[in-house]
């Protein structure tokens, strides 16, 4: 290791504190056998909203027929569901929050390994669309981080594939409550971050007091529609946020997360290590980090950043780089009248869908104070496209829970 890279390490490990863990909210199993395991420590949501865990995250790309192809070439996607177009219209307007011109040209939902899906947009929004991509320290910054069994593997392997990959890494936490865990950042050809993260031996937070964030290791070991060695599945899905207590306490208070895991700050103060890292201004700093469980499935991970060139707005859903977050819920009308109480914030819905291939689904969005929409979505009996799909998507009913405190191995 070269005593630059030792330097470097030693810097961002210092920066890492220990933050107690909070209260766990009433606990919601998954089906079947796991309904049990599941009571203690692995449905960790609240009952009334019937929260599974995350189904998938949702991004708008400039092409989306090149961040398909992107997804099945070098990562080994699959892509079972294409669906649309819908129309601009109020209809559009209502259910997603974008300008009455604004159409939704096509979505499509890829699956990777066996954790949540990943949903692309593609928007024409003739009135106004942002086309650039936000970078890691704005408000609307977000990647999406996968977990692998062997990081310096699937590192080469990416490097092989002609992908962007960020200089300092793979980086390791030796210090702190993250302690344990190795991570490394690339960029997409269209401007869009993805993460892998490895932590084989667990990391130093999980101690038997603290109810663990989940990961797709309770899935299987075994590397599953993906080209990537070791590719396990969706671990979290990271987005910046303007306030990082108001953001963790609207998930907990209306979701039921749990924040087990708070880490940070980080900064470079002279040097490029920040940039090195996330691709982020030299003199970008983050203040806090925090890792949220909801239910069974992909975490959330809050960044609060300060950085020189911070782009402080929100993106529609019609801009290249809008995102949202998905989560399975049990009973579509139940779950939508809990969190708009609990919320106020419903756009229009829940919509279902009773035609074409995503025939089965209904959903709705919701607006919160951090500018990444919440999305509820449930499929009781499935989607049409299962039909005729060799390899479905993943169904977030279908994670184990987490049976017992500390490391999963």
């Amino acid at each position: 290791m070269s005593e630059a890279r030792m330097r470097r390490r030693e810097f961002l490990t210092k920066g890492a504190v220990a933050v107690g863990s909070v209260a766990a909210a009433p606990v919601v199993g998954v089906r079947g056998a796991q309904a049990a395991a599941g009571r203690m420590f692995g449905g960790v949501g609240r009952g009334q909203l019937g929260l599974v865990g995350c189904d998938h995250v949702g991004i708008t790309v400039p092409d989306i027929n090149h961040a398909i192809e992107w997804f099945e070439d070098v990562m080994g996607a699959v892509a079972p569901l294409t669906f649309g177009p819908f129309p601009a219209g109020a209809f559009v307007a209502s259910v997603v929050d974008v300008a009455q011109t604004a159409s939704i040209d096509q979505i499509t939902m890829l699956r990777i390994g066996h954790s949540a899906n990943i949903e692309l947009f593609k928007y024409t929004a003739p009135d106004g669309q942002r086309h650039d991509m936000p970078k890691n320290s704005d408000w609307s910054g977000h990647h999406i981080a996968f977990y692998v069994t062997d990081i310096d593997a699937a590192v080469e392997y990416m490097v092989g594939k002609g992908v962007r990959k960020m200089p300092a890494g793979p980086f390791t936490l030796t210090a702190g409550p993250a302690a344990g865990q190795t991570i490394q950042y690339f960029q997409t050809p269209w401007g869009g971050y993805i993460e892998f993260i490895s932590y084989p031996d667990g990391m130093a937070y999980e101690v038997p007091s603290v109810k663990p964030l989940w990961s797709p290791k309770l899935n299987g070991m075994d590397s599953v529609v993906t080209s990537v060695p070791g590719l396990l599945g969706i671990d979290h899905i990271g987005i910046t946020v303007p306030n990082i207590d108001v953001a963790a306490a609207w998930l907990e208070q209306n979701l039921g997360f749990i924040n087990p895991l708070t880490f940070g700050p980080f900064s470079d103060p002279i040097g490029t290590f920040m940039t090195d890292l996330v691709d982020v201004n030299p003199r970008a700093v983050v203040q806090q980090i925090r890792m949220l469980r909801g239910g069974n499935g992909p975490n959330v991970e809050l960044f609060q950043y300060t950085s020189p060139d911070q782009d402080q707005t929100f993106r529609k859903n019609s801009d290249w780089g809008a995102h949202h977050i998905a989560f399975y819920t049990r009973h579509i009308d139940k779950g939508v009248e809990y969190l708009q109480t609990e919320t106020g914030t419903k756009l229009f819905g829940p919509v279902t869908l009773t035609q074409g291939p995503a025939a089965g689904q209904s959903i709705n969005y919701f607006e919160n104070p951090f500018g990444t929409n919440i999305e509820l979505i449930s499929y009781p009996h499935g989607m049409a496209y299962q039909s005729s799909a060799p390899i479905p998507l993943w169904d977030p009913r279908d994670n184990h829970p987490q049976s017992q405190p500390g490391p999963a191995s």
